[in-house]
C-alpha cells in the first residue's frame, strides 16, 4: 500500500500516470532516494515525502528524465517558419511574437525555436520565448547552453556552425540566442504557474500529455487554451495528435506538424471555419483499404482478434522517432524472447484476458519501447470494454512509432465510436498518407 500511496502522491502533485512508466521504475527511484537519505523503512520515507517539498522534488528529478535534441521533427519547425513569414509577420509589423515551450527539458526545443525564427528573418527584438519545466536540473543545463554531440542528430546540422562555438566535444550556444529564452521552473498541475491568459502567440507542448492521467490531461489542455491567444498555434507531439482538444482548435494543413490553430468560436458558429468536405467515415475508409489488400489481413475493427503486424512503417530519419521528453523508462540489459508476447497473444485468443493483460504488462516493463506490445495490450483492453485504457495504449504505440499502421487505425475507430469525427478525420488523413 505504501507504493500505491507514493504513486498517488506523484499523480496528485505532477499528474503522472504510473502505468506509463511502470511501478518498478518508481520503486527503483524511491529506493535510490532512501539510500541517499540513509533510510531503510519505506513508511518513514513516505512520511518524509509527504511533508518535504524538497524531497518530493528530488524524487521527481529521478523519475523525470530529459531526452531531447535540436530540431527534433523537422515538420513543426518548417511550418513555424512558413507561418511566421507568410501570416504572422505581415499582420503584426513591429509587434513581438511570444512563444512558450512547456516542457522545455534541457533547452534544445526553445533554442531550436529561437534559431528557426532568426533563420526566418525575425530580428531578436521581434520575438520572446518562455521555456518552462518542472526539473531544476534540466533547467540548469538549459541555462548553460552547452551541449554534447547527442543533442545534434539527423543529417542537416548546418545551423550548428552558425549558432554554436565548438570546443572539443562540446558546443557552446552563442550568447545572443541564449538571451532570447527565459527559463522558468513550473509545474503544469499548478494553474497559476505562468503568466496571465491570452499571452502567447505560439505554444509548443510536445510529448507531455502521454504521461499524464486523464484529469491532468484535461486540466493541461484548459491551461494551454487559456494561455494561447486567438488566433494562435498549439504544437503537440506525434502521440498526442489524437487527443480531444477544446472545440476552439482546428488542425492546420501541414503534414506531420501536429499543429492546431485556435479559432474564434463566433466564426465557427457562423460557419466561417473551413471543414473537411470528405464525408467518408474512417470505418468505411478502413474497410475499403482492407478490401484493396492493404498492409494487414487482420481487421482492427474486431478487437477479439489479437494478432498484430510486425511490419514497421516509419517515415523520415529513424533518430527522429525518439521522444523530445520522456519520463524514465524501465530498461533491461537483454530483451526477453518474443515468446512472452506470443504467449500473451495466445492467452488473449483463448479468452484468458486477465492473464494476457498481466503478461503483456510484464513484457512491457522489460521492453518499454515495443510498440506492437502496446497495440496488443490496447486490443485486450478493447475486448474487456475498457475503451479509455485501450486508447492510452494505442497512443503510446504511436508515440514510439508515429506511423504504426494498426495503432492509428485502432485510434481512429475509437474516436469515431464516440462521435469524435474531427479526431477520426485527422487520424484518417495520417493513415491515407501511409497508403501512398
Amino acid at each position: 500500500m505504501t507504493q500505491a500511496a507514493i504513486e498517488a502522491l506523484l499523480r496528485q502533485k505532477i499528474g503522472l500516470d504510473a502505468m506509463t512508466i511502470g511501478s518498478s521504475t518508481i520503486t527503483r527511484a524511491v529506493h535510490r532516494r532512501m539510500a541517499d537519505g540513509g533510510l531503510t523503512d519505506i513508511h518513514i520515507y513516505l512520511t518524509r515525502l509527504q511533508s518535504s517539498p524538497q524531497e518530493l522534488q528530488e524524487l521527481i528529478e529521478i523519475v523525470v528524465i530529459p531526452e531531447t535534441w535540436f530540431f527534433r521533427d523537422r515538420a513543426p519547425f518548417v511550418f513555424l517558419s512558413n507561418y511566421v513569414i507568410s501570416e504572422w509577420w505581415p499582420k503584426n509589423l513591429g509587434k513581438t511574437l511570444r512563444v512558450l515551450s512547456f516542457p522545455c527539458s534541457t533547452g534544445e526545443e526553445p533554442y531550436s525555436i529561437a534559431i528557426a525564427l532568426l533563420e526566418a528573418g525575425l530580428s531578436s527584438f521581434n520575438f520572446s520565448i518562455d521555456a518552462a519545466d518542472i526539473s531544476k536540473v534540466a533547467l540548469q543545463v538549459a541555462q548553460q547552453g552547452i551541449y554534447g554531440k547527442n543533442s545534434f542528430r539527423g543529417q542537416n546540422l548546418d545551423f550548428r556552425e552558425r549558432y554554436f562555438t565548438n570546443t572539443g566535444d562540446l558546443y557552446h550556444l552563442q550568447e545572443f540566442v541564449k538571451q532570447k529564452v527565459n527559463f522558468i521552473q513550473a509545474n503544469i498541475r499548478e494553474p497559476n504557474c505562468l503568466i496571465s491568459p491570452n499571452y502567447y502567440d505560439l505554444i509548443f507542448c510536445k510529448n507531455l500529455l502521454i504521461y499524464l492521467d486523464q484529469s491532468s490531461i484535461n486540466q493541461t489542455l484548459q491551461l494551454l487554451n487559456s494561455w494561447l491567444k486567438t488566433p494562435g498555434i498549439l504544437f503537440l507531439g506525434h502521440s498526442e495528435s489524437g487527443q480531444k482538444l477544446p472545440p476552439e482548435f482546428a488542425s492546420v494543413r501541414h503534414p506531420l506538424a501536429f499543429a492546431y490553430r485556435k479559432t474564434d468560436m463566433a466564426d465557427r458558429a457562423h460557419g466561417q471555419v473551413k471543414k473537411d468536405t470528405n464525408k467518408t467515415s474512417i470505418s468505411e475508409f478502413i474497410r475499403e483499404s482492407k478490401g484493396a489488400g492493404s498492409r494487414s489481413n487482420t481487421s482492427p475493427s474486431l478487437p477479439s482478434k489479437f494478432s498484430t503486424s510486425q511490419g514497421k512503417f516509419v517515415g523520415g530519419d529513424a533518430s527522429e522517432m525518439l521522444s523530445v521528453r520522456s519520463i524514465a523508462p524501465e530498461t533491461a540489459d537483454t530483451q526477453p524472447a518474443n515468446a512472452d508476447l506470443d504467449t500473451a497473444r495466445h492467452l488473449a485468443d483463448r479468452g484468458e484476458l486477465p492473464e494476457a493483460t498481466k503478461l503483456c504488462q510484464t513484457y512491457l516493463s522489460q521492453n518499454p519501447t515495443n510498440a506492437d506490445a502496446y497495440v496488443l495490450l490496447g486490443e485486450i483492453y478493447q475486448a474487456t470494454g475498457d475503451r479509455f485504457q485501450a486508447e492510452q495504449s494505442f497512443q503510446k504505440a504511436t508515440y514510439l512509432e508515429p506511423n504504426h499502421y494498426e495503432a492509428l487505425i485502432h485510434l481512429a475507430l475509437l474516436k469515431e465510436e464516440r462521435a469524435d469525427i474531427r479526431g477520426a478525420t485527422i487520424l484518417r488523413q495520417r493513415i491515407q498518407r501511409l497508403e501512398k
